[in-house]
């Protein structure tokens, strides 16, 4: 109970700091007021723009706010107790910026564990391939292309795979280079369209199935060196029942400290993704929000994916007990 307290805490100061520091980063950004409504806008009108958002306040004053807002606990309508945390008011429309983003993040979840679920599929069969037979020609060639998407950007890796698939190869693809998660049909409503989810999923998941495929062979060529190896080898147990029942659990734990991180800076780096392939989820949110300065969608973004992060990494350090039993969290 100790342990799971003392990483909760850890997770809050983690939460603390990235509010404090998106708070004084947007904090020094221009009167929004001014820039939203213009130069030619009345001035009783940028004041009560001011008053509503709260930009009329001292420094110190709209930091303790915003805070409040992000707090679980504090006023409400019947008195002080729990309460569903804020992220303010978006300045177009006055919608509350947890609407916006709970629409927009079911896509961007959808794209991010479909880009992730096939990193670590491809990716973890793959290296335990490589770590079992990977002296050859094919290992280099896997090697180096899984190198070269490593370093590959995703912004260049989007345009050029938009441009491939769903332009030059169309005819044989049938993937169109652009379109939102979900199509309406004239009959049944809105649906999925699965078939735009494979070419944003596919550029989203280069980086972290390079990064997978290294990690798992690197791994798995350590934990054959072991003596327990050797030992199970000297009683038979050979092949992939040797790589699936003494090698794979025991190489995970990079692959998963891995996985844990690139997840959370997927819902970051989706921005990109997103903007080329016109996929409506969080990423093009956040891109609109800042393009047109509505600050308080951008700054509720950023603080859901610290968030985010926070709770993978929990969970993920929860898991490395169960993955090896020499692990405890202390």
């Amino acid at each position: 109970m100790a342990r799971v307290l003392r990483r909760l805490a850890q997770g809050l100061s983690v939460l603390w700091g990235s509010a404090t520091l998106v708070f004084l980063i947007f904090s020094q950004v221009p009167d929004p007021a001014r820039a939203i409504a213009g130069q030619n806008e009345r001035q009783e009108a940028m004041d009560a723009f001011r008053r509503v958002h709260g930009l009329d306040l001292p420094l110190g004053q709209r930091y303790l706010r915003f805070l409040g807002e992000l707090s679980p606990w504090g006023p409400h309508d019947t008195g002080w107790g729990l309460k569903a945390p804020s992220l303010g008011i978006s300045y177009f429309g006055e919608r509350p910026v947890v609407d916006a983003l709970m629409e927009a993040l079911p896509a961007t979840l959808l794209l991010a564990l479909t880009a992730m679920g096939l990193a670590l599929s491809l990716g973890v069969s793959m290296g335990m391939a490589l770590a079992w037979r990977g002296d050859g020609l094919v290992a280099r060639v896997v090697i180096g292309l899984a190198t070269l998407g490593m370093s590959a950007p995703s912004f260049f890796v989007a345009i050029l795979v938009a441009w491939l698939f769903g332009v030059v190869w169309h005819d044989m693809t049938g993937l169109p280079p652009s379109g939102g998660w979900r199509v309406l049909d004239p009959f049944e409503g809105p649906q999925v369209a699965w078939h735009h989810l494979i070419l944003p999923a596919l550029t989203l998941g280069i980086r972290p199935l390079s990064v997978v495929i290294q990690l798992t062979r690197n791994a798995a060529e350590d934990v054959l060196a072991q003596s327990y190896i050797r030992t199970a080898r000297a009683k038979g147990v050979v092949g992939w029942r040797l790589m699936r029942r003494h090698v794979l659990r025991n190489a995970m734990n990079p692959v998963l400290t891995a996985a844990s991180g690139w997840f959370a800076s997927m819902l970051a780096g989706a921005v990109f993704v997103e903007f080329v392939f016109g996929w409506n989820g969080m990423g093009l949110l956040m891109f609109r929000a800042l393009e047109a300065g509505d600050l308080p969608v951008v700054m509720g973004g950023v603080m859901l994916v610290a968030t985010v992060f926070v709770a993978v990494n929990m969970a993920v350090d929860a898991m490395y007990g169960w993955l090896d039993p020499r692990v405890r969290l202390k």
